[in-house]
C-alpha cells in the first residue's frame, strides 16, 4: 500500500511540474517583446533609382503658406532672355569623360510645363519642335500620376506651390530681368514672384548655393543625374553625369567650372539631352517626361 501511495504522489508531482512548464512557456510566447529604441534618425533621402523618380530634399525648413493664387494652366509658354554679364559664344560644349556639359550665354530660356498635369513628350518630339535648341529634361514627376513635382511656375504664374508634396523643397528660378537664383521652401511664392520670378525648375537637392558647397545629403550617387547651374556671370549650364560618376567626381567638376549655383534635376531614365537636332545623351528607356528646359 505504501508503495502504491508513493507512486501516486510521484505521479501527481510530475503532472504538476509539467503543467507549470507548459504555463510558463505560454506566457513567454504570448508576451510581446519590447521594441528596441531607434539608434537615431535615418536619412530620408530617396535616390534616383527609385521607380517614383523622386529625390527627397534634406531641407529641414517647413514649407511656407502663400497668398499667391494657383492657376490651373499658365498659358502658352513664353521665353525669357537670359542676361549674362559677359559676351561670348551662345553655346560652348564643355563635355568630357563621363559628363555632358553645355554652357549657354545670353540665350532665350523656355520651360515646357505649364500645368501640374502637363503632357509628357519624348526628346525626339521636342527636338522636332525646337531643332536648333539645347534641350534637357528638368523637373521631376510622379510616374504613377504623371503629375509634376515641386515648386512650379511659368509665365510668372504659380501652378504648384511649396508643400504640395513632401519632395522637391528647392527650385532654380529664372527672373523677368534674365537673372537666375535658387529658392527654398522657406520663401513664399508671392515673394518669389514679387522679386521677378517667371519660371522655375524643381526636383532635388542644392549642391552649390551662392558659391558655397552645401552639405552632402547622399542623394547624388552612382546613378545618372541631370543638373541646372549658373556661374557668377549668369551663364547657364545644363549638365548630365553618366552612371558611376559619383558625388566626389561631380563636385570636382563643378569646382573646375567655378559654378555659383547648382541644383539636381530629375535623373535615371529621365536624363536626356539634345543639341541642334542631335541626341547627345539618350534616355536609357526612351522615357517621356513632362518638363524640359529649352535654350535657344
Amino acid at each position: 500500500m505504501k508503495t502504491k501511495k508513493k507512486r501516486k504522489m510521484s505521479g501527481w508531482f510530475i503532472s504538476f511540474g509539467l503543467l507549470l512548464i507548459v504555463g510558463w512557456s505560454a506566457v513567454i510566447i504570448i508576451t510581446p517583446k519590447k521594441q528596441e529604441e531607434p539608434q537615431g534618425q535615418a536619412q530620408s533621402v530617396q535616390h534616383t533609382d527609385q521607380e517614383s523618380g523622386y529625390i527627397a530634399s534634406n531641407s529641414s525648413k517647413e514649407a511656407v503658406k502663400s497668398s499667391e493664387s494657383i492657376v490651373k494652366d499658365t498659358g502658352e509658354a513664353r521665353t525669357i532672355k537670359l542676361n549674362s554679364k559677359e559676351g561670348g559664344d551662345k553655346f560652348t560644349d564643355l563635355s568630357s569623360g563621363s559628363f555632358k556639359i553645355y554652357k549657354a550665354n545670353n540665350v532665350e530660356v523656355l520651360k515646357t510645363a505649364t500645368s501640374i498635369d502637363a503632357p509628357a513628350f519624348t526628346l525626339q518630339e521636342v527636338m522636332q519642335k525646337y531643332p536648333e535648341a539645347l534641350i534637357m529634361n528638368a523637373s521631376g514627376f510622379n510616374m504613377s500620376t504623371m503629375h509634376i513635382t515641386g515648386f512650379q511656375m511659368n509665365n510668372g504664374k504659380l501652378f504648384k506651390d511649396w508643400g504640395s508634396d513632401k519632395r522637391a523643397n528647392n527650385a532654380f528660378v529664372i527672373n523677368n530681368d534674365g537673372s537666375s537664383q535658387i529658392y527654398d521652401s522657406s520663401v513664399p511664392a508671392s515673394t518669389i514672384i514679387e522679386n521677378g520670378g517667371k519660371m522655375s525648375f524643381s526636383f532635388g537637392s542644392v549642391l552649390i548655393r551662392d558659391g558655397q558647397i552645401q552639405k552632402n545629403d547622399g542623394s547624388v550617387n552612382w546613378m545618372i543625374h541631370s543638373f541646372i547651374a549658373n556661374d557668377a556671370q549668369n551663364n547657364l549650364y545644363l549638365i548630365i553625369s553618366d552612371t558611376s560618376t559619383g558625388y566626389d567626381q561631380i563636385m570636382n567638376k563643378f569646382k573646375e567650372l567655378d559654378l555659383k549655383n547648382a541644383v539636381v534635376m530629375d535623373g535615371g531614365g529621365s536624363s536626356q539631352m539634345a543639341f541642334k537636332g542631335e541626341v547627345v545623351y539618350p534616355s536609357q528607356d526612351q522615357r517621356s517626361v513632362n518638363d524640359f528646359i529649352i535654350l535657344k
